[in-house]
């Protein structure tokens, strides 16, 4: 039997193991996050804004700039909830409340971008929603390096994946079913009462966070306090798992915004709402068999063999819609699912190389925040650009913007893809 780690004794966590259906249990919330995260800005608020009569050639730097201002805040609050939880210590943990508190929030600007008759009441529903569900998704990060053995990293990585796929296959569901009665902004309310129920199988897997007392720590100046806050992002092998993560991200956001334009103009489907969601519901149900097997697998066999193969699918997607820019369904479904194989490779072990390379685990929310912000940081400058780069090659030449936002792609998945080799404590 293998001798129990430092960390892990630390956090009072046995090497036995953290059975599935506690794995199950503590990744629902992810399930939650992913049917509302993923369905509402890629499908609705693309929707809601094209219906709310700007001009055509405003219609991609409005939805970049809406996505951007929402992106804002999803790049400061994680660090900072995550550190307040670190330090914060009640009787039902130190996670779990702020978790359930976001939660709840993030309810009150779901129902304002149900009701949004106008821009600056969607932009309002959207700004809370980022604020409160960021707040509550950083609390959560941090409960998963606090309650599983380090062994299990890639298991629960894995779970995670599944999780991200299986919400997102629904949420992306939810949206097809009401897109076709044209009625597809009836989706937030199913949204609402999914990401509440999610919650309540976390609060049993996790019920032993935060029962570990906090010790002082010494005075530390301002200054020192900073340093120590951003220290992380400076370099080692936790620094570059965020910066590969900011890259694959980058990659993803570089189109996904666009998505429905892109599927209007060049695939002259006739639903673009509606065709968006099917399109992104094949490629998260692509996911789920290499989230399934990915996370445990690398587990055993090292989690680069999986990056790199995930980089290479998608990269080999965003090629191939660049060269034939296909009209054929079929053909555009089909890379729907190679798209998603890949995507659901790099997921699997995602959130095990931050597990992996955390400096300390005593401060894994504020850390994983950071790691947070290396998915939210390009999703809060890329789209802004992107969307005003189509607009104006677009004016150049017929739906040539498209073809730059997929070469943006191809950029960022092969950055994030060859500079995993630097990360050195991990195979």
């Amino acid at each position: 039997m293998r001798a129990m780690s430092v960390a892990t004794a630390t956090f009072g966590q046995a090497e036995a193991r953290f059975g599935n259906r506690q794995h199950l249990a503590l990744a629902t919330f992810y399930f939650g996050l992913s049917f509302t995260w993923l369905p509402y800005p890629l499908v609705l608020l693309q929707s809601q804004i094209k219906g709310f009569g700007f001009p055509a050639d405003q219609v991609e730097p409005v939805i970049g700039y809406t996505v951007a201002a929402g992106a804002f805040f999803s790049v400061v609050v994680p660090p900072l909830v995550g550190a307040f939880s670190d330090r914060v210590s009640t009787r039902w943990g130190r996670r779990r409340p702020l978790m359930v508190g976001g939660m709840l929030l993030s309810l009150v600007g779901i129902l304002l971008m149900w009701r949004a008759g106008n821009y600056p009441q969607l932009l309002a529903g959207h700004l809370i929603v980022q604020i409160c569900l960021n707040g509550a998704a950083a609390a959560y990060y941090g409960i998963i390096p606090d309650v599983v053995p380090a062994p299990e990293f890639g298991k629960a990585s894995g779970f995670l994946s599944v999780m991200t796929a299986a919400g997102a296959l629904l949420g992306f569901g939810t949206t097809t079913l009401f897109s076709s009665q044209r009625a597809v902004v009836q989706s937030y309310l199913v949204m609402a009462v999914v990401l509440a129920l999610s919650v309540l199988p976390v609060l049993w897997a996790a019920k032993q966070e935060g029962m570990r007392p906090l010790a002082a720590g010494p005075r530390r100046s301002p200054l020192e306090v900073v340093s120590d806050f951003f220290r992380p992002l400076w370099g080692g092998d936790f620094a570059w798992v965020i910066f590969t993560r900011m890259m694959v991200t980058g990659g993803i956001a570089a189109v996904a915004y666009f998505l429905s334009s892109f599927f209007e103009n060049v695939v002259k489907v006739g639903n673009p709402d509606q065709f968006t969601s099917i399109w992104l519901g094949v490629a998260f149900a692509a996911m789920i068999l290499p989230g399934l097997l990915g996370g445990a697998a690398s587990d055993r066999h090292g989690r680069k063999p999986f990056v790199y193969a995930a980089g290479a699918l998608q990269i080999a997607v965003a090629a191939f819609f660049i060269v034939f820019y296909p009209t054929q369904i079929w053909i555009v479904l089909a890379l729907a699912v190679v798209y998603g194989l890949g995507y659901g490779l790099y997921v699997a072990v995602d959130w095990a190389l931050a597990c992996d390379t955390l400096p300390d685990r005593a401060k894994s929310a504020k850390d994983m925040g950071l790691f947070h912000v290396g998915q939210t940081l390009p999703n809060s400058i890329v789209p802004a650009i992107e969307g005003v780069l189509i607009s104006y090659f677009n004016h150049q030449a017929a739906n040539s913007g498209y073809r730059v936002a997929f070469a943006s792609v191809i950029l960022f998945f092969l950055l994030g893809t060859l500079f995993v080799s630097r990360i050195r404590s991990v195979r």
